[in-house]
This record gives structure tokens, sequence and C-alpha cells, in this order.
């Protein structure tokens, strides 16, 4: 079911040995995202956490394809994102932050 990004900001996330790029790294509090998640090696599994810690959503981050996770981003703060698919030696330090901006 593909219902297009109309109205959501897209944020272009992609995964590798061992690191997350996300492009743009921050939105104002009350943004309709979409996430267009991809890899370019392995197999990874993004996960993103409120500012509580509380997994809010995950998605498969595919070497060749592009996953889509639509979440509406309301609460002001810094989210975390794990890797949530063991990819190799150094899977446990694969995670980086996603600011939701005050309005």
């Amino acid at each position: 079911a593909s219902g297009g990004a109309t109205g959501r900001t897209v944020v272009k996330v992609t995964a590798g040995q061992f690191f997350w790029s996300l492009s743009p790294g921050q939105v104002p509090a009350g943004t309709r995202v979409r996430f267009d998640v991809t890899s370019v090696d392995v197999n990874h599994g993004f996960g993103l956490y409120d500012p509580h810690g509380h997994l809010i959503g995950s998605v498969q981050a595919m070497p060749g394809y592009h996953n889509d996770l639509d979440l509406d981003l309301s609460q002001p703060g810094v989210y975390q994102i794990r890797c949530l698919e063991y990819c190799g030696l150094n899977h446990a330090t694969m995670d980086a932050s996603f600011t939701v901006s005050g309005r």
C-alpha cells in the first residue's frame, strides 16, 4: 500500500557497518515524517526510540531496497536510533540520534 509521501517530510536514512546517516537530522515537533531507509552493505534494523526510551518504530534497512517508516513526531527531544539486526562485530555500538525541536 503506497499512499505516497504527501504531507510528510522525507528523512533519508542510510545504514552501513557501523553507522547511521540521516538527512535531515532534525525536524520540528508535529512533523509527519517518512523515514526512507536503505543500507549500503548488509541488513540492518532501524529502530527509533522516543526521548523516554520507548521503541516507537522499526523497519529493515536492506541493500538495494528502500523501506518506508511513517511516524508522526509530536514530542520534542532527542530520539535514539539503534540497530536491531545483528550486522557484525561492532553492531552494539551502531547508534545515532535524531532531534525533534520544540515549536
